[in-house]
């Protein structure tokens, strides 16, 4: 009978302990609340106020799974609907940047053609196998800005998926095509880039694999390099399944949540929210000041088809928080900055005060520029509560179902604007969660919380850390009660 009693105490002291730990990890979670304007990407991150812990809240897929960030084609190419080609570097270029420069912040391959040059977007060789989710129309009318809402991918379309840049074409000056100050040049480009690859595709191709394009006589036309793409954004951003989230719906209430690791100390931080909208023209930042360039560095297709992509650049907002254990909100209708349209050199991750180049008036320009964040009836574009878990406002970006990527799921009205927008479709390969990033950036294995006082007769104590104590270990005491129980029985 003894161990009967044992466990009938051992029951609620493990849902004790376990209700104790949730409200541990309540008390330092940080939900982002917002409405974005349609085809947004964005990306939600916290930093310690010392700028020593930075971690991912939330990525849109277009920059996570379908890698527009990098990927073979001039970071200035034209765009249109799922546009396949052109990496854009300054679509979260202070995400990126911050990322990339905060403690073990590691930087990902960088993706070229196989070999086309950058600025050709029709291929010269049998570079290109079968695309599921990007296309590339061949109507020129199609690829306009004005039909982005009113076509889908009709047409079959294959394209190069791309190879690492090497050492050797560092060395040699590999370049792209670049106009900068109404100047053409070419833009070396090195080793590394600061966004990751795609991994929404299966490659064909093996170690050995040497496609015609390359001077073999393989039926596959992917290079190897392509089969590990996903393997090295995941070896670059462990965290990128969790915190991968769908491009919300325009104008709908989203809210991201991430918990605080439990190796992060209570202190001051900073939560930042960036969002840009390809496309996003005014009258500082449109196709007259940024036009498609034309000279022999590019084709035909990427001269004459699509749109000049650069409107106004990214946007930022930033909320100072603290962690300490206690339930609190800030908010704000005010947007920090703004980023580079480039996202390269020197400035690229540097924010600009928001000045008159931006669009700043939800009447006139109503999702441009700062309303990007479109304005709560509250009066806030950004809202960040700590602690607790507040009814939910809205679409949980974090909540979104596991399961393979499937271009099926795309709907017109959600589809991306070549590049900056997003998809319905699953995050690949994992559970779109961005509290998950608390468990990948570690945690103290024994909290060391509070302890209960031992349960009259059987000796066990309840502990909410995470030693033998714990929840987990006592759930094992159990088993092995019952467990030893059961061998008497058949003794």
């Amino acid at each position: 009978m003894r161990w009967r009693v044992c466990l009938a105490l051992l029951i609620p002291c493990v849902a004790s302990a376990a209700g104790e730990a949730r409200a541990q990890t309540a008390a330092r979670t940080v939900t982002f609340r917002f409405a974005p304007t349609a085809r947004a990407q964005i990306a939600a991150w916290i930093e310690s106020a010392d700028g020593a812990r930075f971690a991912t809240a939330g990525l849109t897929q277009a920059v996570a799974v379908r890698g527009i960030g990098n990927r073979p084609g001039a970071s200035q190419m034209n765009s249109g609907f799922h546009w396949p080609y052109g990496r854009r570097e300054g679509v979260l270029p202070v995400w990126a940047h911050r990322r990339g420069a905060a403690p073990g912040g590691v930087s990902f391959p960088r993706i070229v053609f196989q070999r086309r040059p950058e600025g050709f977007a029709s291929r010269t060789c049998e570079d290109s196998t079968r695309d599921s989710y990007f296309c590339l129309s061949f109507s020129v009318e199609t690829t306009r800005r004005d039909t982005l809402d009113a076509i889908s991918c009709a047409s079959v379309f294959n394209s190069d998926k791309g190879r690492f840049i090497t050492p050797t074409d560092v060395a040699n000056g590999y370049s792209e095509p670049f106009v900068q100050g109404g100047a053409e040049s070419l833009r070396a480009l090195d080793g590394r880039s600061l966004y990751p690859p795609r991994r929404d595709f299966v490659s064909c191709a093996g170690p050995s694999t040497v496609n015609v394009c390359m001077g073999g006589a393989s039926t596959c036309q992917d290079h190897p390099d392509s089969a590990s793409y996903a393997e090295q954004a995941r070896a670059a951003m462990p965290e990128i399944d969790a915190i991968t989230m769908a491009t919300p719906p325009g104008d709908q209430p989203t809210t991201v949540m991430f918990d605080v690791p439990a190796a992060w100390p209570d202190g001051d931080y900073v939560a930042f929210l960036e969002i840009n909208t390809e496309g996003d023209y005014n009258a500082s930042y449109n196709d007259t000041v940024y036009p498609t360039p034309m000279s022999s560095n590019w084709d035909s297709w990427a001269m004459s088809y699509g749109y000049p992509f650069r409107g106004q650049p990214s946007v930022v907002f930033r909320l100072p928080i603290r962690v300490d254990g206690s339930a609190q909100i800030a908010s704000t209708s005010d947007a920090f900055g703004y980023g580079s349209v480039s996202g390269v050199g020197a400035g690229g991750g540097s924010i600009t005060p928001i000045d008159g180049t931006i669009s700043n008036n939800a009447a006139t320009a109503p999702g441009s520029g700062v309303d990007r964040l479109r304005l709560h009836p509250d009066g806030y574009r950004l809202r960040v509560e700590i602690g607790g878990t507040p009814p939910d406002a809205g679409v949980d970006a974090d909540a979104a179902p596991d399961g393979p990527m499937d271009a099926a799921d795309d709907a017109p009205a959600e589809s991306d604007a070549g590049d900056a927008g997003g998809d319905g479709g699953d995050a690949a390969g994992g559970a779109v969660d961005a509290r998950a990033d608390a468990a990948n950036a570690g945690a103290d294995a024994d909290a060391g919380g509070p302890r209960l006082a031992p349960r009259a007769g059987c000796n066990c104590s309840c502990d909410v850390g995470g030693g033998a104590g714990g929840p987990l270990g006592i759930a094992l005491l159990v088993l092995v009660l019952v467990a030893r129980r059961g061998r008497r029985g058949r003794g």
